[in-house]
């Protein structure tokens, strides 16, 4: 079996043990009762408990268990689909999603990808734990990690995708644990993304500044393909429309007046803009 974590210590491949894993220096990672294993290092932590909140994430898991982005998730599988390297005899293709959040994307990746050919283990990663404790409910046959997409727990040239899906990106991070064959797929705001919503948050809106992904990312990788997907939404509940506040970064950054004027409306129309890209990893 090719072993592709390494432990965020000492770099060491970390190994299956009774509980979770272990190097070879032993530095140890339990597996927790619902399924995941913590490998961020208390140091490494920039607060207590890094990433979403508790409530956040199940604001999150409200909000898409609706069905309504369900569309993004379709061309996220699509382009997935369409850019993954040929299957090769003998060994399984590994999919991360870094920044997976509640694991809502990688689930549906995974049901849409079994009736393909192919091996594949699907791995996924946020700071949150809160996060990664409901990936789990989705689906405990994947694995699910504590850690930070800036310092991933996998070795050198191990995996052969990953998904970063309104997630921060680290290219050179990104580029060290795919294979030659590797592909990365972002997905990103697009101009008019939530545009009702930030209409009555920022008066002054303007469209989103164009995204600067391909640029980033030109050092490390090339642009395969570039898909937009945009439709209307209306939301008709003012638990919709909070559940959709909490997982924007406007629910950080606004006053309570302005959240309050937010939570009066019980409907709300708006545009679902999303850039979903598709790059090779580049060599030399």
């Amino acid at each position: 079996m090719t072993i592709i974590l390494q432990c965020p210590v000492c770099r060491k491949p970390l190994l299956n043990s009774a509980d979770g894993y272990q190097c070879s220096n032993n530095h140890t990672f339990d597996a927790a009762r619902e399924g995941y294993v913590n490998v961020l290092p208390a140091h490494k932590k920039n607060s207590k408990e890094p990433g979403d909140s508790k409530e956040m994430i199940r604001s999150r898991r409200r909000f898409l268990n609706l069905g309504l982005y369900d569309r993004i998730s379709d061309g996220i599988n699509e382009t997935a689909a369409g850019n993954l390297p040929k299957p090769v005899s003998g060994r399984a293709f590994n999919i991360l999603d870094a920044g997976c959040g509640e694991g809502f994307y990688l689930q549906r990746l995974k049901e849409f990808l079994a009736q393909r050919p192919g091996s594949r283990e699907y791995y996924g990663v946020d700071i949150s734990k809160f996060a990664v404790r409901q990936a789990t409910q989705r689906d405990r046959s994947m694995n699910w990690f504590v850690a930070s997409v800036i310092d991933l727990p996998f070795a050198e040239s191990s995996l052969d995708m990953v998904l970063n899906v309104f997630s921060p990106a680290d290219f050179p991070e990104f580029s060290r644990v795919l294979r030659e064959t590797g592909g990365l797929l972002t997905v990103s705001p697009g101009p008019r993304h939530l545009n009702g919503l930030r209409e009555i948050i920022y008066p002054d809106a303007r469209e989103h500044a164009p995204s600067t992904i391909s640029e980033e990312a030109k050092g490390f990788f090339s642009l395969s393909t570039e898909t937009r997907i945009n439709y209307p939404l209306e939301l008709k509940s003012r638990e919709a429309i909070m559940d959709l506040l909490a997982m924007t970064p406007y629910f950080w950054n606004i006053d309570l007046k302005t959240k309050a004027r937010v939570e009066a409306l019980d409907r709300l129309a708006l545009d679902v803009d999303v850039e979903i890209r598709a790059f090779k990893k580049r060599m030399g």
